[in-house]
């Protein structure tokens, strides 16, 4: 009889924990980002970490790093006496996010969600070729606009971003996921789409 009872007890002590919400969620998302207008366009890759809080809301840390070039010939400015043969632009961040995932819509096995985050940033920017309209007062024929100089920075900054997630659920570990999020820091925006594979489990 005590076998049994301690048999039992066992058993209702792993069926509890198989019905409550897992607590840990780690993945990783990468695809398409475009910096600035959208000019400068790129991928990224993201490992994430998540902690559930509440049952609808999970605190969020994410590590990005995202690169981008764009190039255009000289005819694409269609400027006379066009001392660049090719425009070259080059935009790359490193960036920790932390913040909340909050959820929006839960059913079976859907989930939408937004996120909203704070982060710090290490980016670069270097632009090569290009113009602007000449600020002398009527410019000579032919130098209506004039180069812009080479231009290169590396900043360290602050920012915030935002988000909106869909994950659907494969099983009860594993879930695949599709981001839509915008990100904002000194002198550059970010924004993405990406895929991801999550994985969620109870704490040790």
């Amino acid at each position: 009889m005590k076998t049994t009872t301690i048999l039992l007890l066992t058993f209702i002590s792993f069926s509890s924990l198989a019905q409550t919400e897992f607590k840990n969620t780690i993945g990783v998302s990468g695809g398409f980002t475009s910096f600035g207008t959208g000019d400068v366009k790129g991928y990224h890759l993201t490992p994430k970490y998540e902690r559930q809080l509440t049952k609808l809301i999970a605190f969020q840390s994410q590590l990005s790093f995202a690169n981008a070039q764009s190039y255009n010939s000289s005819e694409y400015f269609g400027v006379p006496n066009n001392p660049y043969t090719i425009s070259y632009l080059q935009s790359s961040s490193q960036k920790l996010n932390v913040g909340f995932l909050v959820g929006i819509f839960k059913r079976q096995s859907h989930f939408w969600g937004i996120n909203a985050s704070v982060l710090a940033a290490r980016s670069t920017q270097f632009r090569y070729g290009g113009f602007r309209l000449n600020p002398t007062q009527n410019p000579p024929t032919g130098l209506e606009y004039i180069p812009n100089p080479p231009f290169y920075q590396k900043k360290l900054s602050m920012g915030f971003g935002a988000g909106l997630e869909y994950r659907y659920s494969i099983s009860r570990h594993f879930r695949l996921g599709l981001e839509a999020a915008y990100q904002s820091y000194y002198r550059d925006t970010e924004a993405r789409i990406n895929l991801g594979a999550y994985y969620s489990f109870h704490r040790f």
